[in-house]
Order: structure tokens, then C-alpha cells, then sequence
């Protein structure tokens, strides 16, 4: 939870600082009131807690998201998708940066990052193909 700067406006762990729409600024602040409300002695790290969680220092699971987003048009995978390209994206598409911070394989960060940076033998080797 430190890693939301509300005063600053900004969303900063680690080597991660970026800014926060009014939207998610608040959407974080209501959250936040809430939790303390309900869990208010919690020292779990973590933003989002539930009560399986909230007296741990473990994540929730993508279990425990889903129903937040039924009747959404995204799904948890696709909101974590979005938000690896985001962060590709913003932080010059370096693989083994979103393997730190998403816990993901190199296949997987070189696969995000070649949205940014082509694979340029790849264009070649299509058109060598008949």
C-alpha cells in the first residue's frame, strides 16, 4: 500500500513510478477506506486484501477477482495483459525488467516486448518463404 502516493498522484515501488489518473487515484483512496475499515490492524503488503488474506502477507488470487469483474468486458488476464504492455511500454520494452516485475518467464517478456521492438529476422524470413 505505501507504493500509492496520493499527494504526489503517483504509483511508485521499486523502480516503478508512474502516474495515477483521477479515476484510479480515487477508485485507490475509496479502497483503501475500506480496507482499513474492515481490516484495520492488516499488515499485509499488498493493495488488495480479503479475508482469507488480510491477516497473511499473501496476494489474493485471480480467484478472488473474477467475481469483481463479472459482467465487465475484461477479465483479470486481459486487465494483467493490458497492464504488461503498459508497462513495456513506459519503461522501454525491456524483457527482463517485466520479468521482475510480473514474475513471467523470458519467453513471455521477450513476447510482450516484440510488440515494441520487432523481430526484425522474422519480416526476412517471411519473405524468403514462397
Amino acid at each position: 500500500m505505501a507504493a500509492v502516493d496520493f499527494t504526489g498522484g503517483r504509483l511508485v515501488h521499486g523502480d516503478i513510478d508512474h502516474p495515477l489518473d483521477a479515476f484510479t487515484r480515487q477508485a485507490a483512496a475509496d479502497y483503501i477506506r475500506l480496507r482499513h475499515s474492515r481490516w484495520p490492524h492488516s499488515l499485509n503488503p499488498h493493495l488488495f486484501v480479503s479475508s482469507q488474506t488480510a491477516h497473511s502477507r499473501t496476494p489474493v488470487t485471480i480467484g478472488w477477482m473474477q467475481p469483481l469483474l463479472k459482467g465487465l468486458p475484461a477479465t483479470a488476464q486481459r486487465l494483467r495483459e493490458d497492464r504488461i504492455l503498459e508497462e513495456a511500454a513506459v519503461t522501454g520494452a525491456d524483457p527482463q525488467h517485466l520479468c521482475a516485475v510480473f514474475n513471467i518467464t523470458p519467453d513471455t517478456g521477450l513476447r510482450y516486448t516484440r510488440t515494441f521492438h520487432p523481430d526484425p529476422l522474422a519480416d526476412r524470413d517471411q519473405e524468403d518463404t514462397p
